[in-house]
């Protein structure tokens, strides 16, 4: 289910506003369906396209911070901008605001920086309107958001296009800078090359599976001998996802079973995996809002503060002399680390990926209809070490082997091209595509799109891949592995 925008009513166009000046966001992609036509997308979804004309277009090219709005409206007030019949001023009260979010006003541009606007300050303010709540969500938020609200998710991309949008979903199709694979066909060939299915693992369990994607590309790189022996058991705390996890695992060639559980309290019994799967679902977990006196005391003012201080204590992590007012701790990947360390095999292995951080507390990031919060990976590999894995952590890009120089189509501009094609009546996946990929994907459509903007993989603008890490789990006791060594042509055998 797609949350909606708070509404705002249109601008009134004061004194004070009119003297503003105005800038109109860039890397806006454009689309001329017609002769005198072209579209635009607000930025909330909800709203439909903008349809302009050659005075519509005119008054938004103009938009470059040298002209008031008030200029704006003298000029194009009055003049009918569009085929729907709006005037000019009808779109300039309504453009600047956050559901459209097409141009700006002020008397400098976002973030005060006079050379180089910092469109991403406005775009956070944006996402304050779209979680629905301002500053801290709650401590049950995970389940309010993915067991609640996404019950009526439909089977389909959608979620994950526009609201969830993850690594593992934008090189779901085969992709040049992953050197032709899907990201679940590549995860598991670096998981061979560690040797974590030497000997193969007879049951892998994957974490909030989203879609189902990861577990069937990870099977069609496997032949059907090696899969043989292995069950894939999907475990999703949104039940509507389960459905497509278990198909795709099929389609896949898994021998596969699922079930709905929160993966902070994991319904397995002891000492029953061989792997586990996690990709982007910490962010998720149950965060705790700490205050000052609850650091320096000890004391929590609930059982779930006291959980979370008892961790830190035990930890040993280290809190400033002054600390802030306020602090938010990973509460839920503590738990789901913990959890691992009971129910893996010795021997046993994990894969876990999220954004995160590795010095001071993690912060919010804004979504539509809920709050994530960064992983803070210094106290998580403390927590892991303190367990007892052995562990390697890395960033995500150079453990895949991601290229990193690949451009890749804004993933903004794939979201409007999406809109597009959703108008037309034709298909168009979000994901991440390469200048070739995108011509092959809309073909006939391109030459009329103004504004397609390409980045490196690597550039933090893209979609900040190196702020991915990768944090490899070990259960020491499990049996020697034979290892060899080439040399002059002979194998050397021995056992570690």
């Amino acid at each position: 289910m797609k949350p909606s925008v708070a509404l705002h009513d249109p601008l009134t166009l004061t004194d004070n506003i009119l003297v503003q000046r105005a800038w109109r966001i860039p890397d806006l992609v454009i689309y001329q369906q017609g002769q005198d036509e072209w579209w635009v997308a607000p930025l909330d979804d909800n709203l439909p396209l903008v349809r302009l004309n050659r005075v519509g277009m005119e008054m938004l090219g103009s938009m470059t911070g040298q002209i008031t709005v008030g200029a704006l409206v003298e000029k194009y007030g009055k003049w009918v901008c569009g085929p729907d019949g709006q005037s000019g001023l009808w779109h300039l009260q309504r453009w600047a605001l956050p559901n459209y979010s097409l141009c700006y006003f002020g008397t400098e541009p976002p973030g005060g920086h006079r050379h180089k606007a910092k469109w991403d300050v406005l775009l956070q303010q944006i996402r304050e309107g779209w979680s629905g709540q301002e500053g801290f969500e709650g401590e049950a938020h995970l389940a309010d958001f993915h067991v609640q609200d996404l019950k009526e998710a439909a089977e389909d991309d959608g979620h994950f296009d526009l609201i969830e949008t993850t690594v593992s979903h934008l090189f779901r199709e085969p992709n040049e800078a992953l050197g032709g694979l899907t990201y679940g066909r590549l995860l598991i060939k670096q998981l061979r090359r560690l040797g974590w299915f030497t000997p193969k693992p007879k049951v892998i369990l994957e974490v909030g599976g989203g879609l189902g994607y990861v577990a069937r590309e990870m099977g069609k790189d496997l032949l059907p001998f090696e899969k043989q022996g292995i069950h894939y058991l999907s475990l999703d705390v949104t039940r509507p996802f389960l459905s497509l996890q278990w198909r795709r695992a099929k389609e896949g060639g898994w021998t596969c079973t699922g079930t709905q559980a929160n993966g902070e309290f994991l319904p397995l019994k002891d000492h029953s995996i061989d792997l586990v799967i996690d990709n982007e679902n910490m962010a998720d977990m149950t965060p705790a809002k700490l205050s000052k006196q609850e650091l320096l005391t000890g004391r929590g003012e609930t059982p779930l503060h006291q959980e979370a201080l008892d961790w830190i204590r035990r930890l040993r992590l280290p809190i400033e002399t002054d600390p802030p007012d306020e602090v938010i701790f990973n509460l839920g990947p503590l738990r789901f680390v913990a959890e691992l360390w009971r129910v893996l095999k010795p021997g046993g292995r994990a894969f876990l990926t999220e954004f995160g951080i590795e010095e001071g507390w993690p912060a919010p990031v804004k979504l539509p209809g809920h709050t994530e919060y960064e992983v803070q990976y210094t106290h998580l590999r403390q927590a892991v070490r303190w367990l007892g894995f052995q562990e390697r952590y890395l960033p995500l890009p150079p453990f895949l082997g991601i290229k990193p120089d690949t451009k890749v189509l804004c993933t903004g501009a794939a979201y409007t091209i999406q809109r597009f094609c959703q108008a037309l009546g034709r298909p168009f996946a979000v994901r991440a595509y390469t200048e070739q990929e995108l011509a092959g994907a809309i073909k006939e459509m391109l030459p009329k799109l103004i504004g397609c903007h390409y980045h490196d993989i690597a550039d933090p603008a893209w979609f900040g891949l190196i702020d991915f890490k990768v944090l490899l789990l070990e259960k020491p006791g499990g049996a020697p592995r034979p290892a060899y060594q080439n040399a002059s042509g002979y194998r050397w055998y021995s056992q570690k």
